[in-house]
């Protein structure tokens, strides 16, 4: 019988994190082909759920909300009306499925830029004060949105800053 080392490497708590990790989240990854086409894609219908998720934190999912996702989709990633249709009603189906937000943010993490990731929380922004007040649900949930973004507390501030200027 072989040593137990050569079993099973990894004896120490740490070490079958790591592995635990390393399996769940970058094994599907590692071996499926890159395609750009759904990549974009893909980084829409996510950047879709997040605007959803923020838009239905007061469970209040309101008209103004909804017009303000369809154009900062339009805006962000420069697709056509009929395109920003199809994605928000494959957003809906999708945030309505979804467990929470982690899948989608971590979808923009793997194709947003630093600065991209500011342009967001921005627009994330915008969505939660659409009608006119900001619910602490909403607040909290573009919170959420920023640490799962690898934002931190002082740049929030500035996007909420940034957005609350345009509105006064």
């Amino acid at each position: 019988r072989p040593p137990r080392s050569t079993l099973f490497p990894y004896t120490t708590s740490s070490d079958l994190k790591y592995l635990f990790y390393h399996e769940y989240y970058f094994r599907p990854y590692l071996n499926s082909p890159m395609n750009k086409t759904t990549d974009s894609t893909q980084t829409q219908l996510a950047a879709a759920c997040i605007l959803l998720s923020v838009a239905d934190a007061d469970e209040i999912l309101e008209e103004q909300e909804l017009i303000t996702i369809a154009e900062i989709l339009k805006e962000f990633f420069s697709i056509d009306e009929s395109s920003v249709k199809s994605l928000m009603q494959n957003a809906h189906e999708e945030w309505k499925n979804s467990t929470g937000l982690f899948q989608f943010g971590t979808q923009l993490n793997q194709n947003f830029s630093h600065d991209d990731k500011l342009d967001f929380i921005s627009c994330v922004f915008e969505v939660a004060y659409a009608d006119g007040e900001l619910h602490y649900l909403e607040h909290h949930t573009v919170k959420k949105i920023a640490n799962i973004l690898h934002l931190d507390k002082n740049e929030l501030i500035s996007a909420k800053a940034e957005i609350e200027s345009y509105l006064d």
